[in-house]
């Protein structure tokens, strides 16, 4: 397949010691229309398993891949997501986590759907825990609206125009940190990740305030962008940490804050 590339544009791919869905998501990577001028895997703390796979497609993509390794001392999305950001080239972000597969035109549509004063929402289709294994066991990204074991299939019909028809959520209801798109600058204007919240949840929601705050919107991709996550037990939330992110995510909210307290400027 030709490709074009947004050399402009950097895509994010979370992760934590699962090579064999990073290894998916990779391939998925490797079939888009569009190809990023860069990737950067935010790694926070795999083993050896992980860093070995990413040796091997690096001599495998067209750009560059790179490895974003923070060391494991738990839950750390936010930091990991900054280090990532901090060596970002990209004057244009894409996010997603390491259990989504991409259709071919996604970096595109959200290359086409970008906008200055907005950031981007999307969203995904889920597979089920037997067609996740079956998808796995073969190494196949193929996915449309007619495969077997996906919940909420029409996500995967690609309208370009519905977007603009069908507004969908606003502010902080719905946000999905797993297909997300910023520019550069607003993330550093508003000193990227809060790296106080630790462990599960509130970490998407916090920052889209504080752009909110800034006056940077919202922008729902409705019909463009779709992908598919793959799916994995969760582990229960840790009650304690949870209700700190809450109350940091509800300061933010109250005192209209711009900017994380500990982030991006760090690095």
């Amino acid at each position: 397949m030709k490709q074009d590339a947004a050399n402009d544009t950097t895509l994010i791919i979370t992760t934590y010691n699962n090579p064999v869905f990073l290894e998916m998501v990779f391939k998925s990577v490797l079939s888009q229309q569009t190809m990023p001028g860069e990737v950067i895997v935010a790694d926070d703390g795999s083993t050896a398993e992980t860093r070995e796979l990413i040796e091997r497609y690096q001599k495998l993509f067209p750009v560059p891949l790179i490895h974003s390794w923070i060391p494991d001392e738990g839950f750390r999305l936010s930091m990991s997501r900054n280090v990532a950001i901090a060596k970002a080239k990209g004057d244009y972000i894409i996010f997603i986590d390491g259990d989504i597969v991409l259709v071919p035109s996604f970096v595109r549509d959200h290359v086409l759907a970008r906008e200055r004063g907005f950031f981007i929402n999307g969203s995904r289709a889920r597979l089920s825990e037997g067609a996740t294994r079956k998808h796995c066991a073969l190494l196949d990204c193929r996915f449309t609206v007619f495969t077997p074991g996906l919940k909420r299939p029409m996500v995967m019909l690609r309208i370009p125009w519905l977007h603009y028809l069908a507004k969908g959520a606003k502010g902080i209801d719905k946000i999905r940190g797993c297909n997300m798109s910023f520019w550069k600058s607003d993330l550093v204007a508003v000193n990227g990740y809060e790296e106080r919240i630790v462990g599960w949840g509130c970490e998407d929601t916090e920052l889209v305030d504080r752009l909110y705050h800034i006056g940077v919107k919202r922008k729902n991709i409705k019909g463009l962008a779709p992908c598919v996550h793959l799916y994995h037990s969760t582990s229960p939330a840790n009650d304690t940490t949870h209700k700190v992110n809450k109350l940091i995510r509800e300061e933010t909210e109250r005192l209209r804050k711009t900017k994380a307290e500990k982030g991006l400027d760090q690095y």
